[in-house]
């Protein structure tokens, strides 16, 4: 059986070259999140940044699900705001992919599974907003930049009973690792939030109709080898895009 393809976004850095002088544009990404998919039976393409806007979307076209992963801050102006005080690293060009990339699974009712900045990006994406740095403009106390290792537990995330994620681990409370100053502010409508950390700031959400979505706050990507549910999430994504290939091979397209 023809594993399912699944696109991984990753941050396109200038690095410095070989050669003095000569920059290197790059596609970084942590192998964790490759090597999570591959476990969970996929097939992982780390997707590479495309001059032509009309290849990306063919190459989203392509692929059988897409995982959106961690990394810088998400552009304000892209939800209606000024950048704030605190406003971390931006990437414009990672920007425009991705928001490209969703809109081509969400037409194609493809499955997608947002880990941090993912999570943060679906929801821009998607008409809602974020709050820029949490410790500026968030009422809570708790630490979600944690300074132990990034496969150790920081904090509790409680989770809407009967939702895929609670699904995925088995129980609706987990303790989860954390990486993160951005977080969602006003959830797009098609959204709907399913996990929060003890403060209520939101950490997991799913998509409100058919379109398969997961996305979540934390950092599966780094707990998979030791945590079943962490793990489960990836499951999830692979095992979403098979059927997702599976209709579109039985309907003929």
């Amino acid at each position: 059986m023809t594993r399912p393809l699944i696109g991984l976004t990753g941050s396109h850095e200038l690095r410095q070259s070989a050669v003095p002088g000569v920059p290197l544009q790059a596609v970084m990404l942590a192998d964790d999140y490759a090597r999570g998919v591959e476990r969970a039976g996929g097939l992982p393409v780390v997707l590479p940044y495309l001059a032509d806007e009309a290849s990306a979307i063919e190459l989203g076209m392509r692929l059988d699900g897409l995982l959106l992963t961690g990394g810088n801050d998400v552009d304000p102006n892209l939800y209606g705001q000024e950048p704030l005080q605190g406003l971390g690293t931006l990437e414009p060009e990672r920007d425009r992919l991705e928001m490209l990339l969703v809109q081509v699974m969400r037409r194609e009712q493809k499955p997608v599974l947002g880990i941090c900045r993912g999570m943060q990006m679906l929801n821009v994406a998607l008409g809602g907003t974020l709050y820029q740095d949490l410790p500026r403009q968030w009422k809570g106390k708790i630490q979600h930049s944690q300074k132990a290792p990034r496969n150790a537990y920081a904090h509790t995330v409680k989770l809407k009973p009967g939702s895929r994620v609670a699904q995925c681990y088995g129980k609706t409370a987990i303790r989860v690792n954390s990486f993160h100053h951005q977080a969602v502010k006003d959830l797009a409508s098609s959204l709907k939030p399913v996990g929060w950390d003890s403060e209520g700031l939101v950490e997991a959400v799913e998509s409100e109709g058919r379109w398969p979505l997961v996305a979540v706050q934390w950092h599966p990507e780094n707990l998979w080898r030791e945590d079943e549910g962490a793990l489960a999430l990836f499951h999830w994504l692979v095992e979403a895009a098979a059927s997702r290939a599976a209709d579109l091979a039985s309907s003929g397209m």
